[in-house]
């Protein structure tokens, strides 16, 4: 359900024109203001965005969180407020900045091996050569059975800790098709396991001890 306020701002938005350029400027403002309480919020510091101005940085997430709007307004069912609607957009642009952000200074301060093993001292001998059985297994199924994307979609989340914003950007394609990538490779990695004999409870321990 859409509140006064917002509907009449959809409306004027979606005229066009010299009314649509005042409510694009007014719901400009408005972004401004949600990009600076969501910042503040999260306690975010401006460095980590490379930034050194809180409003300068507030404006350029504003602006393109409105271009994205003004691009994805015929979208908008009228199922909440505007304004929640387009603060989730701008809230989402940061968090997705955040992250891409914080995975390429993790990346370049450390190596990241494809199928990263913990190794406890405390491990009995014959447990730990089980495990690394079991992981030889699980290695081997991921790199025979899953197609490039979904080993590359696996990896990149359960073993590299990616943020999904950085697969989408490295695979070219949305977070929503991440997502599907991601699912299908779990389920695919499931079944090749059990088809090798391998049981479900196995298969998370081991996933536990990684």
């Amino acid at each position: 359900m859409v509140d006064g306020g917002a509907e009449f701002l959809v409306t004027r938005l979606r005229a066009g024109g010299p009314e649509g350029e005042a409510a694009a400027r007014e719901l400009h403002d408005l972004l401004v203001r949600a990009a600076l309480a969501y910042l503040a919020r999260q306690g975010y510091s401006l460095e980590a965005f490379g930034a050194d101005d809180p409003e300068a940085l507030a404006e350029d997430f504003a602006q393109e969180a409105l271009a994205t709007i003004l691009r994805q307004l015929h979208t908008f069912r009228g199922e909440s407020r505007f304004t929640t609607w387009a603060y989730r957009i701008i809230i989402n642009l940061i968090a997705d900045d955040f992250r891409r952000r914080a995975w390429r200074r993790r990346s370049l301060s450390a190596e990241h091996e494809a199928l990263p093993l913990r190794v406890d001292p405390a491990d009995d001998p014959v447990a730990a050569s089980e495990r690394d059985e079991v992981w030889g297994l699980i290695a081997r199924v991921i790199q025979e059975e899953l197609t490039p994307r979904q080993r590359q979609v696996l990896v990149g989340r359960f073993f590299q800790d990616k943020p999904l914003v950085v697969l989408a950007e490295e695979l070219g394609t949305s977070k929503d098709n991440v997502y599907k990538l991601l699912h299908d490779a779990r389920k695919r990695l499931k079944q090749a396991l059990l088809a090798h004999g391998l049981s479900e409870a196995e298969a998370l321990a081991a996933f536990d001890r990684r």
